[in-house]
């Protein structure tokens, strides 16, 4: 529980309170801290870089009246919560997104995998039971942020009377995002009510990022920011490590670091926006195993080795369960002599390393237990 004292304070400050939950509240919380560290005294609270850690339920500071109070979680246990948005002045609940995001609306999931929702897809209904309590406890002055693609969090809306502001790619969204090109990083207009404005991601890729700018760009119009104001502060949001970023690597190389996760639909993802940047030499998959999907295992991973064929000139993976990923490459017709294949990352070092040649282009992609970050610790440049 809070301290009494901070408890006291808290109720009669009443800051605002912005609680940020989904797969993509990590990347979504950062963003919203970058649009509205300029424009207000913010704090916020979470994994990312910029937050600190509430522990044992505990607030380890005493907030100001016109503090917001920046919240990431996954909503497990909801006490804390319901304190703090019974007593905001005007709390703010954004779901990023529940279920996994489909790589894009050309994606054609192989047989081995479950069914693609198409252009839009749905997280587990289970999955959203404690956000709707949270939701529906929200007082009247309260705002919902949902990712309108995701019909799952896009349904929460219809459990509550509060006013919503919904995000994503699809025609229906309050704050849309078209024309998405990729260079050094990500470009995309934003539309909202008739009014278009450019927004850029340096060195950041992919669906999850735009997703997480998105939400961020949505928490500013409830808080009556400035759409132009908007984008030029998210120019300085780097999001997190591991998490699709573009970093400098060895011999003036690139590296694709999303490191840090992986699904087949990520990693998908991954290997598509490998194809499609601009690079003057090769492009390099390195790829470790990914966990936790059972029995599509051998079939996942071989269906991510046809992609590789299509988007890069040589691979490399690591583990067990990665070697499926070489075959489905290889079946595909990518030669052995592209192919390199370690059970373990301390295996696969010196041999990248001799293969990067200026120009090349490096991703680095695995599950979050494969450790590919030591990877990038081998071949970037700090």
């Amino acid at each position: 529980m809070f301290n009494l004292l901070s408890k006291i304070i808290f109720y009669f400050q009443k800051p605002q309170v912005i609680i940020v939950t989904g797969k993509g509240c990590s990347c979504a919380a950062e963003a919203i801290y970058q649009i509205l560290r300029k424009s207000f005294s913010a704090t916020a609270f979470g994994k990312g870089r910029k937050v600190k850690k509430i522990i044992d339920d505990k607030l380890p500071f005493n907030p100001g009246k016109n503090e917001i109070l920046i919240f990431e979680t996954k909503i497990k246990k909801t006490k804390t919560l319901k304190f703090l948005v019974k007593n905001s002045k005007r709390p703010i609940l954004v779901v990023t997104h529940i279920g996994e995001i489909p790589p894009g609306q050309d994606y054609n999931p192989p047989t081995t995998l479950p069914p693609s929702a198409g252009p839009f897809f749905a997280g587990e209904k289970k999955d959203t039971e404690e956000i709707v309590k949270l939701a529906k406890i929200l007082p009247s002055q309260g705002h919902l942020v949902l990712n309108f693609d995701d019909e799952t969090a896009r349904g929460i809306k219809d459990l509550t009377n509060l006013d919503a502001l919904t995000f994503g790619f699809q025609e229906g969204a309050d704050v849309l995002a078209t024309d998405i090109k990729l260079n050094t990083g990500t470009n995309f207009k934003l539309n909202y009510q008739g009014k278009v404005v450019p927004i850029w991601l340096d060195y950041l890729f992919g669906k999850e990022q735009i997703y997480s700018a998105l939400s961020a760009i949505s928490v500013g119009i409830i808080l009556n920011l400035n759409l132009v104001e908007i984008s030029q502060a998210l120019k300085n949001y780097k999001s997190l490590p591991g998490k699709m970023r573009l970093i400098k690597g060895i011999k003036n190389s690139l590296i694709l670091n999303d490191s840090q996760s992986a699904s087949v639909f990520s990693m998908t993802e991954a290997l598509e926006i490998l194809g499609k940047i601009e690079i003057s030499g090769k492009r390099i998959a390195v790829l470790g195993d990914i966990l936790g999907i059972g029995k599509y295992t051998i079939g996942a991973h071989e269906s991510i080795g046809e992609r590789v064929a299509k988007n890069a000139d040589l691979l490399f993976t690591i583990g067990s369960r990665a070697k499926f990923i070489a075959q489905g490459a290889y079946i595909k017709g990518m030669t052995k002599e592209k192919i390199f294949q370690f059970d373990e990352i301390s295996q696969a070092g010196k041999t990248l390393q001799k293969e990067i040649k200026k120009g090349d282009l490096i991703l680095v992609d695995g599950s979050k237990e494969m450790e590919m970050e030591k990877i990038i610790e081998e071949i970037r440049v700090f």
